[in-house]
């Protein structure tokens, strides 16, 4: 069965599409081939080394579960890391990222977002607090939508795919202002 389905070759050109990493030569070559799991924990040592290198104190949650990544200058922060997307033929699509699982409900003060883009001065690096998360879910200009959340906390988690107008809000802060 195998045979006759593969036959054409359309089935092997699409997983050498998807394999393709557009990030060959800069320093996240590779990147694209982590699991889920692996990114995160590759943006959690990202950011935290851009804020040590800023002389910030970054330490470790003190558990996985405490509802955020790392306690930043005292402030419990949850990190949110994203290369840009790809197009269809695997080439970077600057200035398209997704910030998903962003929970009202779990424990944190301040939400860092680094998006990364194909040159290091058109990446973007902000944050805003949660009190603002909130307010900005329940107005009428709201760019982030309900996305499944687990039985532990309901359907809490939150995507949002309009980063561009995202960074124009109000209530987003430049990362130099932490």
């Amino acid at each position: 069965m195998f045979d006759s389905i593969f036959r054409d070759g359309t089935l092997q050109d699409y997983i050498g599409k998807c394999k393709k990493d557009p990030w060959i030569g800069t320093p996240f070559e590779g990147y694209v081939f982590l699991t889920p799991k692996q990114k995160g924990e590759f943006g959690e040592r990202f950011v935290t080394k851009y804020f040590e290198n800023k002389q910030h104190n970054v330490k470790k949650a003190k558990t996985s579960t405490a509802g955020h990544d790392r306690i930043i200058n005292g402030i419990m922060s949850e990190i949110k890391f994203s290369l840009a997307t790809r197009d269809k033929n695997g080439e970077i699509k600057d200035n398209q990222f997704i910030i998903n699982h962003v929970s009202k409900d779990k424990d944190w003060e301040r939400l860092v977002f680094f998006g990364i883009n194909s040159t290091e001065e058109s990446s973007c690096f902000f944050w805003f607090s949660k009190e603002d998360f909130i307010i900005h879910l329940e107005s009428d200009e709201c760019l982030f939508s309900a996305q499944q959340g687990g039985k532990s906390i309901g359907n809490d988690d939150y995507i949002c795919t309009k980063i561009d107008k995202l960074k124009c809000m109000p209530f987003i802060k430049s990362i130099d202002q932490w």
